[in-house]
């Protein structure tokens, strides 16, 4: 066997499960069925691994990953399982879970330490009776691995800039074994590398973070009628967001959504999501959105973990899905023409007749100044110009029908990007936890984050373990 030869699979798992026992999970168990359920997409859940490892300590993990990289088998790790790319976080060869590193524990300082099994929900739900905060998901489903390596925006994006920068140490299993500490100070070009890097250098077992004493905030969502007289006061606004006087305490996400049946009017509906960091009723900050015409408001005084349930509302884990993402700047003109853009196109898809109750929507994150010219992996450089986040969301019910959805969502993205081209406002960057499989991630940084992190890899990774045996987005 050469020394690029995967040993065969079967010998693999059957050696797992002499070593790990019950952790080991196969087809036809029903620990197996309910944990290969836990997927916000079901197309995720259609994917059939031949073994579901679940270990509940990081020597545990960290001996399963040095035999999956001893025997060159092909894996995949997931955290929370939002991530609606199937190649991301599953595999037909092995899924390591790492649900059951759940533990929360707070320390002095104001940090938490949480497991990367973990939920935001989970999170919050132990940081709020103190009164403390963290930089983290705006759903309480979204699971804290992925979200933190990939950068993560949270609802107190504008002050804090990407969540990751809020990671104060990670617990990381290495390919050859070794559990190590990244932190400043100890494998600080790992730190770094970790902080929006994704799933290249290792596995993130444990996250430390800092957290910040806030009362009540304020926020919720209000949603409108998308006529094209709101779309062009919601866009903006928006655009308002990406000037060099914004309130940092601002925080908006931007949601349009279309179905025939939900739309009868035949124009989309805006939810603006909206959130500021204290206790200000109708925030100055936001008040361009504010003024919007809504037909439903649940902004109020709250608190981040209120915020949170509310965003799991509109999540759901009972359809199947798909992401397409990008970034680009311009003007508010420009971003009105990709949504008149976006929606004549999915119209004209043919998507509502494969399936009626199929969803058509689109997201937008203002991403400032501060956070372009961010230090951490997921900058764009010193001198980074703000810029817009894009994301297509595809979702559907009928299996049958998932291949013609990327098929038609792909024709829709690439017909977008060529017209941001065309105006000289497209970057060749999407940001990880918006991206499909065909988007460009991390080979769309500039060169000089691109050489740093291949470094970081070659020293942590010289065998290329998590570049061509893990599941997920790559260096190149």
């Amino acid at each position: 066997m050469g020394d690029s030869t995967p040993a065969p699979l079967d010998d693999v798992v059957l050696k797992l499960k002499r070593e790990f026992g019950t952790a080991v999970l196969q087809p036809g168990e029903s620990a197996y069925e309910e944990e290969n359920g836990r997927f916000w997409n079901r197309d995720n859940s259609d994917v059939r691994p031949k073994a579901i490892l679940t270990p509940s300590s990081s020597q545990d993990a960290a001996s399963i990953i040095h035999t999956l990289s001893s025997t060159k088998t092909p894996f995949a790790i997931r955290s929370g399982g939002y991530m609606p790319t199937p190649s991301y976080n599953t595999s037909p060869s092995i899924l390591l879970s790492l649900r059951r590193f759940s533990s929360i524990e707070l320390l002095q300082g104001d940090r938490v330490r949480f497991g990367t099994g973990c939920q935001w929900g989970s999170v919050y739900d132990v940081l709020e009776p103190h009164g403390l905060v963290v930089p983290g998901g705006r759903s309480r489903h979204v699971g804290v691995g992925g979200f933190l390596l990939h950068g993560g925006i949270s609802h107190f994006y504008g002050a804090t800039g990407w969540a990751c920068e809020s990671i104060l140490a990670f617990e990381v299993v290495l390919p050859d074994g070794r559990v190590v500490e990244a932190s400043q100070g100890r494998e600080e070009e790992l730190f770094w590398a970790l902080k929006g890097g994704g799933k290249n250098f290792g596995c993130v077992t444990a996250f430390t973070m800092q957290c910040q004493r806030l009362g009540k905030i304020w926020g919720g969502s209000r949603v409108a009628l998308g006529t094209p007289g709101v779309a062009v006061q919601v866009f903006d606004a928006t655009h308002g967001l990406l000037g060099e006087e914004v309130d940092e305490k601002a925080h908006v996400e931007v949601i349009s959504f279309y179905n025939p049946y939900a739309c009868p009017g035949g124009d989309p509906m805006f939810s603006l999501s909206l959130a500021y960091a204290g206790e200000v009723e109708k925030p100055e900050g936001l008040k361009a959105f504010l003024e919007v015409e809504a037909v439903a408001d649940t902004t109020r005084p709250t608190s981040q973990r209120e915020l949170a349930d509310d965003e799991k509302n509109f999540i759901g884990f009972d359809k199947r899905a798909l992401f397409r993402g990008f970034s680009y700047r311009g003007s508010p003109e420009l971003t009105l023409d990709v949504y008149n853009a976006f929606y004549a196109a999915a119209k004209a898809s043919g998507m509502f007749e494969l399936e009626p109750s199929a969803l058509a929507a689109v997201l937008w994150s203002p991403i400032n100044r501060k956070m372009a010219a961010r230090t951490s992996a997921v900058s764009l450089g010193e001198d980074a110009e703000p810029y817009l986040l894009f994301c297509m969301n595809f979702r559907w019910e009928n299996p049958e029908v998932s291949t013609k959805m990327h098929s038609i969502a792909n024709r829709i993205a690439d017909e977008l990007k060529q017209k941001l081209r065309d105006a000289d406002a497209f970057i060749p960057y999407t940001y990880g936890n918006i991206a499909g499989v065909d988007d460009v991630t991390y080979a769309g940084l500039p060169e000089k984050t691109r050489q740093r992190l291949r470094e970081v890899a070659a020293k942590y990774d010289p065998q290329g373990v998590f570049q061509k045996q893990v599941a997920g987005f790559k260096l190149e």
